[in-house]
């Protein structure tokens, strides 16, 4: 009877322990979060990230650390993320990716990563020195179009990048041939539109607050933003759509991934999370404040658009020649 009594014991303070420790699995974050930012301190991308994860850490009452890892252009931060155990404990910023894979330079694919949320979209625009005889972007098209090699146009960085990919994608839907174009690779956005201003190049494709002080100077214009509506700190720049009839939103994204892998509770803890943040005053004021976009997309939304930018950049690529 005794040794019944034992087992019995034995077998409940098992099973207690085992019921336990399923119940703190399930408790998750029950520790610290790592946040990957693929990007340097202080970009725009860990300008973004910065503000999400102070509010994470507000609702799961866990840190939720950045880690800049922007070695190789943003390659080591992405393949840290695309690695990591599917655990919840490291997730990531992710922003244009695809061209990593078709430049040779990372083999990431939407089936590398669990989306959760986008956050953050950034129009390009199609910036010109004041002088330029290009007065609408149609007529700029129109000549590039016309004599592709004639016109410099500035990538910024590389050639693959948001920026470049995104006036390269409309002049591919304009009927440019792209492969003809003369897209110069350089040091950044800054030192691309000094050189517009000097007259070294034709057109310069970035965001608009990039282009800011050049604009508010005098030296260059803008000839459209590359989203759905104007920019409240510059209402008098067009959209794409607006001159052209053409629905296009082009430029630079953020959102947030896990790897490939990760439980649906914990995703759909977060995508929760990253939608309350993403909806809160404190957010949005920190986001408009420091010139940045606000677009949401929940995961399946996130998903489809990732798939279909992938298939854009593969074919706008190929068209260059890169």
């Amino acid at each position: 009877m005794l040794k019944t009594k034992v087992l019995a014991t034995v077998v409940a303070t098992v099973a207690t322990v085992v019921l336990g420790s399923f119940g703190a699995q399930a408790a998750w974050p029950d520790r610290p979060v790592t946040i990957i930012v693929p990007a340097g301190a202080g970009g725009g991308t860990d300008a973004t990230g910065r503000p999400l994860a102070a509010q994470l850490k507000d609702i799961f009452g866990q840190n939720f650390n950045v880690v800049n890892q922007g070695q190789g252009g943003g390659v080591v931060g992405i393949t840290n993320i695309v690695q990591a155990k599917p655990d919840g404990y490291t997730i990531g910023i992710l922003y244009n990716y695809a061209h990593y894979k078709e430049l040779g330079q990372g083999d990431f694919e939407v089936k590398s990563f669990t989306p959760i949320a986008q956050f953050n979209f950034d129009p390009a625009g199609f910036q010109v020195a004041a002088d330029s005889p290009f007065k609408t972007i149609s007529q700029a098209l129109d000549a590039i179009k016309a004599d592709p090699g004639k016109y410099n146009i500035a990538c910024g960085g590389g050639c693959g990048g948001s920026w470049p990919l995104a006036i390269a994608t409309l002049m591919y839907d304009w009927g440019v041939d792209l492969s003809k174009v003369n897209m110069i690779p350089g040091k950044g956005a800054a030192a691309a539109m000094q050189e517009l201003a000097a007259g070294g190049v034709d057109v310069v494709p970035c965001s608009i607050p990039e282009a800011g002080p050049l604009i508010e100077a005098g030296k260059v214009k803008s000839l459209a933003v590359f989203g759905d509506k104007r920019l409240s700190a510059f209402p008098n720049i067009p959209t794409l759509q607006e001159e052209t009839g053409k629905a296009l939103s082009l430029g630079a994204w953020r959102g947030v991934v896990g790897p490939a892998g990760l439980p649906q509770d914990i995703a759909d803890k977060l995508e929760a999370a990253v939608k309350t943040i993403y909806d809160s005053k404190q957010f949005q004021d920190a986001m408009i404040s420091r010139g940045f976009g606000l677009q949401w997309r929940d995961s399946k939304d996130f998903e489809a658009f990732m798939v279909n930018e992938t298939t854009n950049v593969k074919t706008v690529i190929k068209a260059l020649g890169l």
